[in-house]
């Protein structure tokens, strides 16, 4: 009796931790309706909790997009870091003895973004690399000390990378338009 009882109230405490998660939605709804009632602080904490959980959701979306196959090249484990507003996704394909590496520089400041691609495509200008369009987007290719890049300028003020000193420029580009650039600079707004 005494572990029919247990495994009773053991079931009963498991429930609401997987009813715990919360969505986005209902936070942002909280957060309103603590706002009506005029409880600020409450209201605060419950919308930045909401953004904090649409932002998990965008991150998770935008990692769908890092396929783990794409032109034959087989992806590792993804890799995320997230600081003062800058989120970096990276991840590397190999296939044989070839590797590129994939970096998505991404933010949740559209201003910051913008600066952060502006300076990053005067640094590529002042560089010897070619421009070239890549699912409809400005694309920089380089090759600096048998290392071939290509930075592709995303529409949202991302920086898509990628990078190899193991493959040609013209397998790494090869390669970048194959990759769902359009599809998951266009999901992210």
């Amino acid at each position: 009796m005494k572990h029919q009882v247990l495994i009773v109230v053991a079931t009963s405490l498991l429930i609401p931790f997987s009813q715990a998660k919360e969505s986005a939605e209902d936070s942002c709804r909280s957060a309103a309706q603590l706002y009506a009632d005029g409880d600020l602080d409450n209201a605060l904490e419950d919308a930045r909790w909401c953004v904090t959980l649409m932002e998990q959701e965008q991150q998770a979306k935008t990692n769908t997009y890092f396929k783990d196959e794409i032109s034959g090249y087989s992806g590792s484990e993804l890799e995320q870091q997230n600081a003062m507003g800058m989120n970096m996704v990276s991840r590397e394909y190999t296939k044989g003895d070839k590797r590129i590496n994939v970096t998505l520089n991404s933010g949740n400041s559209g201003a910051a973004m913008q600066a952060f691609s502006a300076l990053a495509q005067f640094g590529m200008q002042a560089g010897a690399g070619q421009k070239v369009r890549i699912q409809k987007r400005t694309a920089m290719t380089s090759v600096e000390n048998n290392n071939a890049s290509v930075s592709v300028t995303l529409r949202n003020g991302g920086m898509l990378m990628f990078e190899s000193s193991s493959a040609s420029l013209e397998e790494v580009v090869a390669f970048a338009k194959e990759f769902p650039i359009a599809e998951m600079d266009e999901s992210q707004g």
